[in-house]
């Protein structure tokens, strides 16, 4: 039957461009792929052919069904392809990175006083971008050498350049006490108190704009230059400092190789695979110069050792990865192979850099040699860093061992969660929990809260640990002790009668629910089942308790969609209930009142507050650790929790006044700690969009004409009034219109 449906699809697959997505017997897209030829391309797939990769056969045994996209061109499918890749995901694509992985070097353009920082995001302010690059320590160490050389300023203060006599500035962003300590120690030439002009502070910039472009032939030529003037004026010392200027920028660039006899610029690609991962590595050569190395990580699943001259869609995917967010595209781009699409992908990069750019493939001469270097480099990077995972693994497995001897617990804590609290003097109080599995972060699972006992202004962390865990530990707890929800059997028929005043002959009790207290009937839940896992609950007598009565009913009746009709219906809102317009066919015939709602299964059967954890660390003292032990209490749940206060790094134990003092050096400590921090860091991450994104309603809501569904657009798609100040004027007009944009790009 499915190759049927296959054979059907396939004959009626179009000779046009497009992307196609292959779908497994679960209807999850596996694959996504472009074609020049959509039919052609796909029916390649199901031909016998000799000699194809593993990772192939693995996926063509897998589809059951795939679906089609027809566009006009064939660059316009990379695009498309590219887009959905990074939504989708899919286990049979080549996928790179996370981007909150990479950094990149911000030079301000539209200052008098023009700034440069490390920020992990790009965004269409008129700044000039360099990157990504995937060492943030890297570019930190660039970056203070920088300012060691060329004395530019790192604060964040709004400096307006007042050309009067005397000379003054205007500062219109004053968030530090100024001159600050780079000024005192000679790192800033302190524009902040007209100490510098802004066209000799620009020539500074330019200088480092060129070092960043890895033209140093410039800046050597220019301080050159100046050198020879301070000499002819009798400034010595300005002169001494521009010849160590001078001195420290050609010891930097003497460790370059000069890789390129012709001066050209060129990007050289390679890559290794190994157990499902590809590693590359990417050389910048800049007129003539090795400038930078960058190395990236892909999941490759499928792909071995030795696979590397069959995997034309590796290389193609890091192309378009990487080129989608490099602020720079060179002439050329050198590669080890590939494949069929060469031209579409030198289209691609063209259309980026808006000047020809021609792939390299380098089978001879310089090109070959170049290319033999980076796979080098590439199976070095490889080795470093299996190597460095392998440490890394063998000291958490011994921290986790030390842990559980030290706390004295039953089984290694293989899964533990860390919880912290946040605010900003009592306003926007949020909540951070984050998961170590195996001694590892587990992002997937981390969870935020935002506090609902706490009123705006109050500063209760006791309160507010104990809110929290309140609605994490919840998830964990079945029905109170003694009670227990079963489906109804015929001997419960005389309590369901009498509860519902129903006949005994008419009563099918497969479709009823009871709870019982000790054995005995209390209460009774009437349902009827529909298609798709569809349950609508009857007659239903949820007063108290309400989800824990719902997650029992979901798993009884294995429904992942309950409907209920209801004249109360705020309450059910609140625990996750949505308003439904349009009642499914098969319970239309009900004959309830009330409002109907719906709740999905996913809403209120949270995978990651499903798992039971083997430790709980609370980021705090005594008082924060007895406030969340009553959360635990209440619900009558035993669970090993522990505390940990920063300054001492003192670790509480519940019924014990005296912590635990762990050497710093304990791998176990290690452990705690990096999940203590973990944890403050995205409390406070959270807790600063939280207050950016009030911040930013207050100011909408000042804006005559910006209502409540234009707000939460902008909220939505934005997160800050910054944020939507820099967005493109198109962008915001299509989004909610000309007036509006013109209103809000004033504030």
């Amino acid at each position: 039957m499915e190759s049927q449906k296959l054979q059907s699809l396939i004959k009626n697959l179009p000779h046009k461009p497009g992307v196609y997505k292959f779908k497994n017997k679960d209807s999850r897209i596996i694959y996504v792929g472009k074609a020049k030829n959509l039919a052609k391309r796909v029916r390649s797939y199901f031909r016998k052919q000799a000699g194809r990769p593993k990772r192939t056969e693995k996926l063509i045994e897998a589809i059951s069904d795939f679906e089609w996209t027809v566009v006009e061109t064939e660059l316009e499918a990379l695009f498309l392809e590219t887009n959905l890749i990074k939504e989708l995901r899919p286990k049979y694509n080549v996928l790179m990175k996370d981007d909150k992985n990479y950094v990149y070097i911000k030079l301000t353009k539209n200052e008098d006083f023009p700034r440069i920082k490390l920020v992990r995001r790009v965004s269409k302010d008129g700044a000039r971008y360099f990157g990504p690059k995937t060492s943030a320590g890297q570019v930190k160490k660039t970056l203070i050498l920088l300012q060691k050389l060329f004395n530019y300023r790192s604060c964040d203060l709004g400096i307006e350049w007042k050309n009067t006599d005397p000379a003054s500035v205007k500062i219109t962003k004053k968030n530090i006490a100024y001159p600050c300590l780079d000024y005192h120690i000679k790192r800033c030439k302190g524009p902040c108190i007209a100490e510098i002009t802004p066209e000799e502070y620009g020539k500074n910039i330019s200088q480092i704009e060129a070092f960043l472009e890895g033209n140093t032939s410039e800046i050597e030529n220019s301080i050159k230059e100046s050198m020879g003037e301070a000499v002819k004026n009798k400034n010595f010392e300005k002169a001494a400092k521009l010849r160590d200027r001078l001195l420290s920028i050609e010891e930097m660039m003497r460790k370059q190789i000069v890789t390129a006899p012709d001066q050209k610029s060129m990007d050289v690609i390679s890559f290794t695979l190994e157990e499902g991962k590809a590693y590359f590595a990417l050389f910048q050569v800049r007129t003539g110069k090795l400038i930078g190395q960058e190395n990236f990580i892909a999941n490759a699943h499928g792909y071995d050792e030795g696979d590397e001259q069959q995997a034309t869609d590796v290389i193609e995917s890091f192309l378009k990865h990487y080129y989608e967010r490099a602020q720079e595209v060179p002439g050329k781009v050198l590669l080890p192979n590939m494949g069929e699409n060469k031209e579409i992908f030198e289209s691609y990069l063209t259309e980026k850099r808006t000047t020809k750019v021609s792939i390299l493939q380098g089978r001879s001469g310089r090109n070959k040699e170049l290319l033999e270097l980076a796979t080098k480099n590439a199976l070095s990077f490889q080795k470093q860093h299996k190597a460095r995972w392998a440490g890394f693994e063998s000291k958490t497995e011994e921290g986790l061992e030390e842990l559980k001897n030290v706390l004295k617990l039953s089984k290694i804590p293989k899964r533990i969660e860390c919880y912290d609290i946040s605010h900003l003097g009592g306003t926007d109080t949020v909540a951070s929990m984050v998961v170590f599995e195996n001694g590892k972060p587990k992002k997937s699972d981390y969870r935020k809260f935002h506090l609902k006992s706490i009123a705006k202004g109050e500063i209760d962390d006791f309160k507010s640990m104990n809110e929290i865990l309140l609605r994490r530990l919840r998830y964990l707890k079945s029905l109170d002790e003694g009670l227990e929800l079963k489906k109804a059997r015929k001997k419960d028929a005389q309590f369901i009668c009498e509860k519902l005043g129903k006949n005994p002959e008419e009563l099918d009790a497969s479709t009823f629910l009871v709870l019982l207290e000790k054995g005995e009937c209390k209460k009774v839940f009437e349902y009827k089942l529909g298609q798709s896992s569809k349950v609508f609950l009857k007659n239903s007598e949820l007063n108290q308790n309400i989800e824990d009565y719902l997650r029992e009913i979901f798993k009884k009746t294995k429904a992942q969609r309950l409907y209920l009709k209801t004249e109360n219906k705020e309450k059910f809102l609140k625990i996750g209930f949505k308003e439904v317009r349009v009642c499914p066919q098969e319970f239309s015939q009900n004959n309830e009142n009330g409002v109907l709602l719906a709740l999905d299964k996913n809403s209120l059967t949270d995978k990651s507050f499903q798992s039971k954890p083997d430790l709980l660390v609370i980021d705090g003292g005594k008082g924060q650790l007895n406030s969340a032990k009553k959360a635990m209490d209440k619900l009558g749940l035993k669970l090993n929790m522990i505390s940990l206060a920063k300054r001492e790094e003192e670790v509480f134990v519940p019924g014990k006044s005296l912590p635990l003092l762990l050497p710093k050096e304990n791998p176990g400590n290690k452990i705690l700690q990096q999940a203590r921090n973990e944890a403050h860091r995205f409390a406070i991450s959270f807790q600063k969009k939280t207050r950016k994104k009030h911040l930013t309603a207050s100011a909408l809501d000042k804006i005559e004409g910006v209502g409540e569904k234009i707000k939460m657009k902008l909220l939505n798609k934005y997160g800050s009034l910054e944020q939507i100040k820099v967005a493109s004027k198109e962008e915001l007009e299509a989004l909610i219109g000309k007036k509006l944009t013109e209103k809000i790009r004033k504030l």
